[in-house]
């Protein structure tokens, strides 16, 4: 009887092993197919919220986190395929966590900036989609002696990266 137990768990780990590998076999890492665009320019990244002078670094984190994605060209907007639109249009800040023993002195802040999106086809005029809006989020810790502006201030640049690496997702995925 235990023989027949051994085996029948051996057959079962194998039939379980065998499904994992089929069933992974068809994974691709990276956009689900081919995009139908190979040249794409990205526009300036416009602000119309509350960040002062964020539009700058996450423009700049955008071009960096498409050209990472290999299969994407970034040309000027003559030379483009498409052309992906971006507005900042808000940003927040909410308290995270208070000081132990006052809960009036925040200990760290949550920071929201969120964008929307538009994606056009320069040739056919197709809008791929049209204010998508995208949302990023980091925790800014104040520590010590520093004030929230300095903790906010040395966030923005993941917060920048964040939503560059959430909006090149919406371009590369399906739409």
């Amino acid at each position: 009887m235990r023989l027949t137990s051994r085996i029948f768990a051996s057959v079962l780990l194998a039939g379980f092993a065998l499904v994992g590998l089929v069933s992974c076999s068809h994974y691709r890492m990276g956009a689900a197919g081919p995009l139908p665009f190979d040249k794409l320019y990205v526009s300036v990244v416009k602000n119309q919220s509350y960040a002062a002078q964020v539009q700058a670094p996450v423009t700049e984190m955008l071009r960096q986190s498409l050209l990472q994605e290999g299969n994407l060209k970034l040309t000027e907007q003559a030379d483009a395929d498409v052309t992906l639109d971006v507005v900042l249009v808000d940003y927040t800040r909410a308290t995270a966590a208070t000081q132990q023993g006052n809960s009036l002195n925040a200990q760290s802040y949550t920071l929201v900036l969120s964008a929307k999106c538009t994606l056009v086809d320069n040739r056919s005029g197709k809008v791929y989609f049209k204010d998508r809006r995208v949302d990023a989020s980091q925790v800014a810790y104040v520590q010590g002696g520093d004030s929230f502006s300095e903790s906010e201030y040395q966030t923005i640049p993941k917060l920048a990266r964040d939503l560059a690496q959430e909006i090149k997702n919406e371009v590369i995925s399906t739409w």
